[in-house]
This record gives structure tokens, C-alpha cells and sequence, in this order.
């Protein structure tokens, strides 16, 4: 009986653990925000678009439409942009930041 209730038993704690291990690795949803930078801080760390608080880590992709890669130091007001990023407690982080171009009108 004690030979039958060892592999139950191991597997037991075998499933408690991954669940464990693995309740520590959540699924973060990448959220999308469009619309122009209202302000931003002097050292480029955030911008507000649309009323949102994002934060612009060293890590932030940013680009313009044409793939050319831009500095925290190009997000000025009045620019067109869609960000990128995961909701966190702390606010918004942004992953990628795309500068978009304004039309031209004919």
C-alpha cells in the first residue's frame, strides 16, 4: 500500500509546486493609446497623451512611420502619436511609441 500512495504523493506536490511557481507569471495585456502629447517633463521621462500619465523608460521603442528611430528628446507637445504599453498600479508604461506624420493637404 505504501508502494501505490508514493508516485500519488509525488505528483501531488509536483502540481501544488508549478502552481505555485507559475501564479508569479501573469499575462500582461498590451494596451493601445492614440491621440496627441499634451505636455511632457523636462528630462522626457513621461508624456501625457489623452489625458493619460505615461511613463518613457530607456527601454521604449520610439519611432516614426517611416521606421526611423527617435530620441525621448523628440516627444514634443502637439505630436501625433500611438503608444503602445502595459497597464501597471503604478500607471501606464509604454513599450513603443509610433510619431506619426500629419497629412498634407492638397
Amino acid at each position: 500500500m505504501n508502494v501505490q500512495k508514493f508516485p500519488f504523493t509525488k505528483s501531488i506536490i509536483f502540481m501544488l509546486s508549478l502552481l505555485v511557481f507559475l501564479s508569479g507569471f501573469q499575462v500582461k495585456k498590451v494596451e493601445t493609446i492614440s491621440g496627441v502629447i499634451e505636455n511632457s517633463d523636462k528630462d522626457s521621462r513621461f508624456i501625457v497623451v489623452d489625458k493619460a500619465k505615461i511613463f518613457v523608460s530607456p527601454d521604449t521603442k520610439i519611432v516614426d512611420e517611416k521606421g526611423k528611430i527617435l530620441k525621448t528628446e523628440d516627444l514634443n507637445p502637439n505630436l501625433s502619436v500611438e503608444v503602445e504599453g502595459i497597464q501597471n498600479p503604478g500607471g501606464f508604461a509604454a513599450t513603443k511609441i509610433l510619431v506619426k506624420t500629419p497629412k498634407k493637404r492638397p
